[in-house]
């Protein structure tokens, strides 16, 4: 992993209209690193990924790509720096076909090629559209279609929820793959021990602010951190 930081948070307050949920949050991601946010319901974990989107109302501090602050920038043109969002809630274009989501994202065709290539099932299922897919066919697409734009940051909101564990293991391969291509990984995840598994750091909010920033090694060493901060003990 490089020592390259990628993305940067300083003393960020966010929310939606004048409802402050995140509170001075600071961190740094560097190139080719996984990084894992966990925490209860309503912590303000998927308001942070679109606060570094751009989806928020940003009350103050500064977010830095590649060393650019891109706190005033719209969501489409901080897609065009190189930050690609995979939403909870997919957001898929149901009435078009698989390859027309992907076209949707890129003009390229040797895009749409190496998205097949990670996801041999798109392929065979170019032609369906949307509304045919099933639900883990449908998160392929979303992830499929944010790897369009060739983003440096890959952030990722709940991708495992309601999926069967033959997908989410699946799933996982694909973003071992990712990162070990140089991209970085910001996983936002309920499931804790896919979470572990995959990070080199972790994040854990609770009310909007940061309760532990450390290795993923440091948790899974004192299982107190999670019954701490989460409620959760570890198997």
């Amino acid at each position: 992993m490089s020592t390259e930081t990628v993305l940067k948070l300083a003393n960020v307050k966010a929310g939606y209209g004048d409802t402050q949920v995140l509170n001075d949050i600071s961190f740094s991601v560097a190139k080719g690193e996984r990084l894992a946010i966990i925490g209860r319901n309503g912590v303000g974990k998927s308001t942070l990924l679109n606060t570094l989107m751009g989806l928020t109302d940003m009350h103050s501090g500064s977010i830095a790509l590649h060393g650019q602050a891109v706190e005033a920038l719209p969501a489409h043109k901080r897609a065009a720096r190189g930050l690609g969002l995979v939403p909870q809630t997919r957001d898929i274009f149901t009435s078009l076909t698989v390859e027309e989501n992907l076209l949707a994202g890129t003009k390229k065709k040797s895009s749409i090629e190496e998205a097949y290539t990670l996801f041999p099932r798109l392929k065979e299922r170019r032609g369906n559209s949307g509304d045919q897919l099933s639900g883990g066919e449908q998160q392929m697409l979303s992830i499929a279609r944010t790897l369009m734009g060739n983003p440096d940051v890959v952030m990722l909101d709940e991708p495992f929820e309601g999926l069967a564990p033959v997908i989410c293991e699946m799933l996982m391969e694909v973003f071992e793959k990712l990162a070990d291509g140089d991209h970085t990984i910001v996983l936002v995840e309920q499931h804790t021990e896919l979470a572990l598994e995959f990070s080199d750091r972790m994040l854990i909010l609770d009310n909007g602010e940061i309760v532990f920033h450390g290795q993923t090694s440091e948790v899974r060493d004192n299982p107190e951190i999670l019954e701490r901060y989460i409620g959760l003990g570890m198997a």
